[in-house]
């Protein structure tokens, strides 16, 4: 199963790098693990994530005293290892060539495997058990950060809807494209029971999603600043948090949705490879 995501603005240059970062290095190692990724999806995704870099480095550096808290751009992509792991199907693309035409063309006569040489998923890439919020993922998620790999079990707690009005806060001159939409604030708590510890700023909201009534995707958003609208207890998530394990902390996310149309799904996306993990919302 294939997703694509992505994050609303407006960013200032610090949370835009940000953001930039740490999808692009999802991207860089979840990002190939089919044929069409990776010969299509993948590479106009890195082409199109480098005309926005190009963007975020002609923006001035934010105001200090500038209201709501900065994420941390943490380590630029070169230093981080899991980017390095985009070699793996690269190599495996390019020996595939090499044996193409050093073979003229693929064996028929393959073995039990029946001439299949695609990727083959493994079990923890098989849908997995629909949940219902509160309950937490009956699997560990490792998220990387700054060359550690923490597990966490995810658990979405709650969704509370605001209303089309909330969107005219948004310092965005382009206002016609909330016209039909509205804001739906998610729940979720993190806990870190495994994996390398301390660990510090890993960034889990950014693989949060939501569907709402025939599986369309909400558009996550990122505030500069906040919004009236924003119940009392909804936190942002630190990304400067050091966690130690058995850790827990709970935030809370924004998303545009379909106004109209009942939120039904919390998901939690694992990568290209992996169907997301999904919770129903009553």
């Amino acid at each position: 199963m294939m997703r694509f995501l992505k994050l609303d603005g407006p960013f200032c240059r610090t949370c835009g790098t940000a953001v930039l970062r740490d999808m692009t290095a999802k991207t860089m190692w979840q990002g190939w693990w089919s044929p069409i990724s990776l010969v299509i999806i993948t590479p106009f995704t890195l082409i199109w994530n480098a005309v926005v870099n190009a963007k975020l480095k002609k923006l001035a550096p934010p105001v200090p005293g500038q209201p709501g808290q900065q994420l941390d751009p943490g380590k630029p992509l070169l230093q981080r290892p899991a980017i390095y792991l985009a070699l793996i199907p690269i190599i495996w693309f390019t020996l595939l060539i090499i044996q193409i035409v050093t073979d003229g063309g693929l064996s028929s006569s393959s073995g039990s495997s029946g001439g299949d040489t695609g990727f083959h998923a493994s079990d923890n890439n098989k849908p997995q058990k629909t949940l219902k919020l509160g309950q937490p993922s009956a699997q560990a998620q490792e998220v990387q950060r700054n060359g550690k790999t923490g597990k966490f079990t995810i658990t979405p707690q709650r969704v509370v809807m605001g209303k089309p009005s909330d969107l005219a806060e948004l310092d965005d001159k382009n206002k016609d494209k909330y016209q039909g939409k509205t804001l739906a604030w998610v729940y979720v708590n993190a806990k870190l029971v495994g994996g390398d510890a301390p660990i510090e700023g890993p960034m889990i909201g950014s693989d949060v999603g939501v569907l709402s009534e025939g599986d369309e995707p909400g558009t996550g958003l990122i505030l500069i600043g906040d919004l009236s609208s924003r119940p009392a207890d909804c936190k942002e998530e630190d990304t400067t948090a050091t966690w130690q394990k058995g850790d827990e902390h709970s935030f809370c996310r924004p998303f545009i949705v379909p106004d109209g149309k009942k939120l039904t799904t919390v998901t939690y996306s694992r990568g290209f490879s992996a169907a997301p993990l999904k919770w129903t919302v009553d």
